[in-house]
């Protein structure tokens, strides 16, 4: 047998020479190592184990040889890897950092500059209220109060802010006093650039602490969800034009329709977002509210071809949208203006109340409030919610529609004037949008202002929106049946009639 590392001196020597050759040998070892060793006689059992011990010690000697230059070579091994990444970590540029979650924001410790440090608090009460009233908004992403509280009374870089927690926007804020007024001032800011991408400031009465609060957080939260969307969809239409996803394509759709006017291209256009967005995801609760309103607006407006199939539409897409998220704010409004269509109103009430309930910041509530009221035939408690939705959020970008809600309640109260007042605010602020068009020519021609009252029911007949064109119409789309409403329905086909539109 052949074994690597011993070299055959003879090929041509037979077996039995080889055995005598050996044997020689080991006569020769023993001999010299100075023991009385008897050797094995050449042949016998005793010889073949020595010969079997002798190869058994060559192979361990070379097995251990093997084991030794593998410990070496691992070593080595070893050793270059972790050079090799040593010298990847200081040579090579620093790996950029995970995306932020989108819509994601942390509120800062508001900045007290009263210069009292014990009016504190009222800034943390504020910090925290936000932080909780953001994290309502769906999909949102907002650092909590513990780790925001640890910036409270330091100069920060914004940019580094964003690094550490993690998201794409920073909200700073301060307080001041001046008599019994409380200024708060507060600015949303890109935490990538630095830029400020929204800044206002909010005045509040000191003489009742509490409702200041709950008034400066409203106003707050409300401005601030509005910005976050529309911030977000903008930055998601620069950075990914082409590759728009079901979520952006829905927050492109929301930030279109709260920013354009009803009965305007702007807005068909954002429902188009929103059907898209389903195109791609059917289970998309945001897209799924917000489509929904485009057939309950012409609905609860007057405008509707079909009004049991927009009825059964947006029920459809609200009902999905719920199951989904049973705590989704916006779908219960949608919900309690789908009852209102249906003439369900004191459920109505109860789905609004549930809206405010998630999200009391959420003033698009108050409009189903309103509408709700009035068609039960309380045309005061109307008034009341529009007032308070107004003073909540003095400059929503759907004032228009708490306008209307109060010129339509003022009509039912039959207290002409003041509705006519609020339902030209409503025309100015929303001139592509029927209703209130038809409720001031109507109001108008009640009260003796037939030239004009002639002059806007032709803006309203003249309007792309409007499809009930005739008193038939009109009547084929009366939304409730209560006393109250009834009487007033009957003043307002006679002032349409007389402003002239046909029967």
């Amino acid at each position: 047998m052949f074994f690597p590392g011993k070299k055959d001196a003879n090929p041509a020597m037979t077996t039995q020479e080889s055995e005598a050759q050996d044997s020689k040998t080991q006569d020769s070892e023993t001999q010299g190592s100075g023991k009385d060793i008897k050797a094995p006689i050449v042949g016998t059992s005793e010889s073949k184990a020595a010969v079997r011990r002798g190869m058994l010690r060559k192979v361990g000697a070379l097995v251990a040889a093997f084991a030794a230059l593998g410990t070496v070579l691992a070593g080595l091994t070893g050793y270059w890897t972790t050079y090799r990444a040593v010298v990847k970590e200081v040579l090579s540029p620093t790996s950029p950092p995970p995306t932020a979650p989108r819509l994601s924001v942390a509120v800062l410790p508001f900045s007290n500059l009263t210069g009292d440090a014990a009016q504190d608090y009222l800034g943390d009460v504020i910090t925290e209220e936000l932080t909780t009233s953001l994290s309502r908004i769906p999909h949102s992403f907002v650092i909590a109060r513990s780790t925001a509280f640890t910036y409270k009374g330091k100069a920060v870089d914004v940019r580094q802010v964003g690094r550490d927690l993690g998201v794409r926007y920073v909200l700073e804020g301060s307080q001041e006093r001046g008599g019994n007024k409380m200024r708060v001032n507060a600015q949303l800011i890109d935490a990538e650039t630095g830029a400020h991408l929204w800044a206002d400031q909010f005045d509040a009465d000191r003489t009742d602490l509490l409702e200041m609060r709950d008034v400066m957080v409203t106003r707050l939260s409300r401005a601030l969800e509005i910005q976050l969307i529309e911030a977000d969809a903008a930055r998601l239409a620069r950075t990914q034009p082409g590759d728009a996803d079901a979520e952006q394509l829905a927050m492109r759709c929301q930030a279109a329709l709260v920013n354009s006017l009803p009965g305007t291209i702007e807005a068909d256009a954002g429902y188009g977002l929103c059907e898209r967005a389903l195109e791609r995801d059917g289970s998309n609760v945001r897209a799924l509210i917000n489509l929904s309103f485009k057939f309950i607006d012409r609905t609860l407006t007057v405008q509707s071809l079909d009004r049991d199939a927009d009825i059964r539409r947006a029920d459809e897409l609200v009902s999905k949208a719920l199951a989904i998220d049973p705590n989704a704010y916006g779908a219960h409004l949608a919900k309690a203006e789908i009852l209102v269509a249906q003439q369900r109103l004191e459920e109505a009430v109860v789905e609004a109340e549930h809206s405010l309930a998630l999200n009391p910041s959420f003033v698009g509530a108050y409009s189903a409030l309103c509408t709700a009221s009035s068609f039960l035939g309380r045309p005061q408690e109307a008034v009341e919610y529009a007032d308070k939705a107004m003073r909540l959020s003095p400059r929503d970008p759907l004032l228009y529609v708490f306008y209307l809600e109060k010129g339509f309640a003022l009509s039912l109260l039959n207290r002409d004037d003041q509705a006519i007042d609020w339902l030209r605010r409503a025309v100015a602020a929303a001139p592509q949008w029927p209703l209130p068009q038809a409720l001031l020519a109507a109001a108008l021609s009640l009260t003796g202002h037939d030239d004009e009252a002639r002059e806007v029911l032709k803006r309203y007949l003249s309007l792309s929106a409007t499809t009930a064109r005739t008193i038939a119409q009109w009547k084929g789309q009366i939304p409730s049946k209560n006393p109250t409403f009834l009487a007033y329905a009957a003043r307002l086909v006679e002032g349409l009639r007389n402003a002239g539109l046909p029967e």
